[in-house]
């Protein structure tokens, strides 16, 4: 099989973005206060807006309605997950450690937490399988060919946020973090607005 015909390594408005963004972000690793990779910091919510407006890309969507309302109730799970299911937002920090927050059990309905998660990725999973989006994934894989330019700096975003995440250091991991959601939200506005050409 040649894979290289399901790749397109063309640079797009998409790709200079987030080569920006990354450049950006690199700069800002070197010269940021660590206090930026805190919960609710700017660079949190940065990274808040650009998954916003993949909500937007993806709920806009003219085709396609399974797969994409399936990644809506991905991205609406990630925003949750950037503030802690909403605990960052109700809840202060310790005044010694702003990323240390009470732990749900220690909590009178945290419990409550951890069941509406529980249920809402069963949901997910459910409308994977009840609206047969993985068809539709097979047929977009199939048929058009992958930005892999734009896909190659979001995995490279994702690889430096977990790297640095086991390094304890915040402020790099939440700069990858933006790397990553940039570079999805425009894959997902590539495929979406049908700017990819078809596999031949």
């Amino acid at each position: 099989m040649n894979i290289g015909k399901y790749l397109d390594w063309q640079f797009r408005p998409t790709t200079w973005l987030t080569l920006i963004v990354a450049m950006v972000c690199l700069a800002c690793a070197f010269v940021l206060p660590d206090s930026f990779g805190d919960k609710n910091s700017p660079i949190e919510n940065v990274q808040m807006l650009v998954v916003a407006f993949g909500l937007y890309v993806t709920c806009s969507a003219k085709d396609r309605k399974c797969l994409y309302v399936f990644a809506s109730l991905c991205l609406f799970f990630i925003l949750a997950r950037e503030v802690n299911y909403g605990r960052t937002l109700i809840i202060f920090a310790d005044p010694e450690n702003a990323n240390k927050y009470p732990k749900w059990k220690d909590m009178e309905y945290g419990w409550l937490a951890h069941a509406c998660v529980g249920l809402y990725m069963v949901w997910l999973v459910v409308y994977f399988i009840w609206r047969k989006v993985w068809k539709e994934a097979w047929d977009v894989l199939r048929t058009i060919r992958i930005p892999a330019s734009d896909l190659l700096l979001a995995v490279l975003g994702m690889a430096v946020g977990v790297a640095f995440e086991s390094l304890h250091n915040c402020l790099s991991e939440e700069l990858g973090e933006v790397v990553l959601y940039v570079g999805g939200v425009g894959i997902l506005y590539l495929y979406s607005r049908n700017k990819l050409k078809p596999v031949e």
